[in-house]
């Protein structure tokens, strides 16, 4: 017999777990665009400073 409570229940955490987990790597995705934004303006400004 399903103890469709606890099928529920599973469901239920699986799924959750599936949007934290995307909601986390949508945080580190863009926290590594603001660092390559701040790191390359001075890239370019190094390299037209050497040419």
């Amino acid at each position: 017999m399903v103890d469709w409570g606890q099928a529920g229940q599973i469901g239920g955490v699986g799924f959750g777990l599936v949007f934290v987990i995307l909601i986390i790597l949508a945080v580190v995705i863009w926290l590594v665009g603001v660092v390559v934004a701040r790191i390359s303006p001075r890239e370019i400004k190094d390299k037209k400073k050497e040419g």
